[in-house]
């Protein structure tokens, strides 16, 4: 049976296919979680004037833009990826550590901390006396590094002091972005799937809309908050036509009976 057109209401999410542009597009994520996603056309109409009292007399219409904007409070490294221009580079990396320790003895009259990481060595690694909240002086003198043990000289430390040890370690498994000045997002293929309302026929119809060419806008935010609602991460994608069937499209949106 042929799926007859009715009138529609929409209230139900676009979950996105991502696929990287090319002759075959290929998967790169399912993005089913956000929070809401807006599909957007401007253009600009200028008119002839003409006549008494200046009245408009014909338009002309032109620069036609279309944006999808996707807002969610879930997002992935690879999000951050495409935002960034730049791949996802997993393995092992040096990290930034701070810890406040108490100070030991070192068994022979020295002075020694014993922290949670290995620093990767002596001169990346920073022992300050540690009072009332905050750490004063001058950093101490590192005589060495074994392991997780960091031996030190400071006149103004004693042993049962506390002290704030800045340092940096090697960890084994890790995934990372790099922002770089000149990495900005690519194109990609956009394939959002929805539901409508069918107000007469009291049925979901499902539809599906598809972005022939999409590239994230490189303008976003995200926020870091210990109160008030999680940060939600606005990613707008600039949409661009591609030949298909001689005409230049943006896409095409399609509702289909799924029996």
């Amino acid at each position: 049976m042929a799926l007859d057109l009715g009138r529609y209401g929409s209230r139900e999410l676009l979950k996105l296919q991502i696929f990287d542009f090319g002759a075959t597009p290929t998967p790169r994520m399912y993005f089913d979680y956000s929070t809401g996603s807006s599909d957007e056309t401007a253009s600009d109409r200028v008119f002839a004037i003409g006549g008494s009292g200046g009245v408009r007399r014909i338009k002309f219409d032109g620069s036609k833009t279309k944006t999808l904007t996707v807002e969610t409070q879930i997002f992935t490294m690879d999000h951050l990826a495409m935002l960034a221009g730049n791949p996802i580079v997993s393995g092992e990396k040096d990290v930034y550590k701070t810890q406040i320790v108490t100070v030991e003895s070192d068994g022979s009259s020295g002075k020694q901390v014993t922290l949670d990481k290995s620093p990767v060595g002596a001169s990346l690694t920073f022992v300050y006396k540690f009072v009332n909240g905050v750490k004063t002086g001058s950093p101490a003198t590192i005589t060495s590094v074994t392991t997780n043990v960091v031996k030190f000289t400071a006149a103004d430390i004693a042993i049962g002091d506390e002290v704030e040890v800045y340092y940096k370690t090697t960890v084994a498994s890790t995934h990372s972005v790099n922002y770089t000045t000149k990495g900005f997002p690519g194109y990609v293929k956009l394939v959002g799937d929805s539901v409508y309302a069918d107000e007469v026929a009291g049925e979901l119809v499902p539809v599906q809309k598809v972005y022939h060419k999409a590239s994230l806008q490189p303008n976003y935010t995200v926020t870091h908050n210990a109160t008030g609602d999680p940060s939600v991460l606005t990613l707008v994608f600039d949409l661009f036509p591609i030949k298909v069937d001689g005409e230049d499209s943006y896409g095409e949106e399609i509702i289909y009976d799924e029996a």
